[in-house]
């Protein structure tokens, strides 16, 4: 699972790799936006499929609607 914050200066927020030992594939993380934008995940499964969706992310000045 990739995810990517195409507004930010470095795109590529984040990598998770899943395998069969993982168990259930769960992940959290925490990101910092440059901007509002879209934030896209996309997953590759092991049989070769692909699948990707995105949520549009606003961003307040500090993080409080300020």
């Amino acid at each position: 699972v990739h995810l990517y914050a195409p507004g930010n200066p470095l795109p590529n927020v984040a990598t998770f790799n899943f395998t069969p030992a993982s168990g259930k594939a769960l992940a959290s993380t925490r990101m910092r936006l440059a901007k509002t934008q879209s934030v896209i995940a996309v997953a590759e499964m092991s049989d070769g499929s692909i699948y990707k969706t995105s949520a549009e992310i606003k961003v307040t000045i500090g993080g409080c609607g300020g």
